[in-house]
């Protein structure tokens, strides 16, 4: 991409000028600003000519995606968003544009409530080109502006940012709102996101972000990454569909990652990778895979198309398919012949007892709902029998 060559130079002078009173302005003559997107669609809209510059409003950045922290003077303006950030002053000819100083640029001004930026600066903010002033018609131009739509969500002190263009993921630091990037998610994000944080008895964060879309939201892709001291050390992400089960997350001091095909089990504290499990294998089916509970001697593995939950004994290998085990011939009917709203059963695993799994069926056809189902371990390569 073309970017916009800075016609500011640095200056040590920077931070005295930002701290600088704010001086007085009149008010220029009328203008427009027709600005092109990188993400499609024009904008049109007011503009101020003032002393041979161009100024539009600074929400143009807050439209992009960006938001704004003001000081207690309402005199210094702070904009952050997704890896970008600048500061300005009102009436200051100088301004911090990703953490590098500018200097002898326009003046920003308050006109009518509304902060008003020299238009090729905010232009080079996000990251545009093509500027162009029409005298005859009073319009400045700009293309290929950046947009930052994303979700966000506050967690311990730090606001994270994901970029749903990019799949960029940012945290923020420092009190006025910088980001840094963390991560590359590897896909673009599309409508509902979510994120979920999950603190680890070792000392890691697990940051999930889901992104459910579609119609009727029928696809669900799922981002898992671990972080540790602030930085990420692991991720992996798995796209479902239609079908949407629960991930364990860990058993005793082992975190869990999938991408769907393989598992890694990872030391709690450290991140080390302590094992990749082949899912496809286990299970016998092709993947994506749910991952629905672990332990050092067992898996629950539900294929997502066929929707059966699988029982792994993790030592041997042997697995069993347990609505065989635990249902009756009706409901065993429904798990392999059902398709409505999803292919499988809808047995969920409750809790451990010694060597006894218990599950529930959720099933709309399920008798005594909330009855637990016992399977005792271990799984004989033949196959498991339901009871204590």
């Amino acid at each position: 991409m073309i970017r916009l060559k800075r016609k500011w130079l640095a200056s040590a002078a920077l931070a005295a000028s930002l701290l600088a009173p704010a001086a007085a302005v009149q008010a220029g003559t009328p203008a427009y600003a027709r600005l092109s997107w990188d993400g499609g669609g024009d904008s049109l809209g007011t503009a101020i000519m003032k002393n041979g510059t161009v100024y539009v409003p600074a929400n143009t950045l807050e439209s992009a995606g960006m938001t704004v922290q003001w000081d207690k003077s309402r005199q210094r303006a702070d904009y952050a968003g997704y890896g970008r950030s600048l500061a300005v002053r009102i009436g200051g000819t100088s301004a911090v544009l990703d953490g590098d100083p500018v200097r002898d640029m326009p003046a920003p001004f308050l006109y009518q409530g509304q902060l008003y930026l020299s238009g090729r600066f905010v232009v080079e903010a996000l990251e545009g080109d093509s500027v162009a002033w029409d005298a005859k018609t009073r319009v400045f131009s700009a293309k290929h502006l950046h947009t930052y739509a994303g979700f966000g969500q506050t967690y311990g002190g730090r606001t994270y940012s994901v970029v749903k263009r990019t799949g960029e993921l940012f945290a923020s630091t420092g009190k006025n709102g910088a980001q840094v990037k963390l991560a590359d998610l590897g896909s673009r994000l599309y409508d509902g996101v979510s994120m979920e944080f999950q603190p680890t008895e070792g000392g890691l964060l697990l940051l999930t972000i889901t992104d459910n879309y579609g119609e009727p939201h029928l696809n669900d892709h799922r981002f898992a990454l671990l972080l540790k001291n602030g930085a990420v050390i692991r991720q992996a992400d798995v796209h479902y569909w239609q079908r949407f089960e629960t991930n364990a997350a860990a058993y005793g001091d082992h975190l869990l990652l999938t991408d769907g095909q393989t598992l890694r089990v990872i030391r709690d504290g450290t991140g080390a990778v302590e094992q990749t499990i082949d899912l496809v294998k286990l299970g016998g089916e092709e993947g994506p895979y749910f991952v629905e509970g672990a332990a050092d001697d067992y898996l629950l593995i539900r294929p997502n198309a066929s929707g059966l939950l699988t029982l792994v004994d993790r030592t041997t290998g042997a697995s069993v398919k347990l609505y065989k085990q635990l249902l009756d011939a009706e409901g065993q009917a429904y798990a392999t012949e059902n398709d409505v709203p999803y292919h499988g059963d809808e047995l969920h695993f409750v809790k451990r007892e010694g060597d006894t799994l218990y599950f529930e069926d959720d099933s709309p056809i399920a008798k005594d709902s909330g009855r637990l189902l016992p399977y005792k371990l271990p799984v004989p390569a033949e196959g498991g029998t339901a009871g204590p």
